[in-house]
């Protein structure tokens, strides 16, 4: 089959991304560029005060964003965050695992 292209997903202004590692680089501009279209994005990095600093340009471009700071090599951070993602929009639409630390 065919993939859709994101314009062609049914209530498209209606779905909620999870993007780890969007406080800075690329997982930021994914963040902010699915805030365009997306009703709301979770975004998930360590650095609290860099997530606030996504959070605000993904708020300026009309999407909701939840901040998630968390070590995501921790080995329950990544079920808490989908955990909290769900909780709080009620549905998760797309996952983008952008950056990870390795070590």
């Amino acid at each position: 089959p065919a993939l859709l292209t994101m314009l062609e997903i049914p209530d498209y202004p209606t779905r909620v991304a999870l993007v780890s590692g969007a406080s800075r680089g690329i997982g930021r501009g994914v963040a902010e560029r699915l805030a365009r279209d997306f009703a709301g994005v979770a975004i998930v990095a360590r650095d609290e005060a860099t997530l606030r600093e996504t959070a605000a340009t993904i708020r300026d471009a009309g999407a909701e964003p939840l901040i998630i700071a968390s070590d995501l090599r921790q080995a329950d951070a990544p079920a808490a965050a989908v955990a909290r993602t769900a909780a709080h929009f009620g549905r998760i639409d797309a996952l983008a695992t952008i950056a990870g630390a390795v070590a």
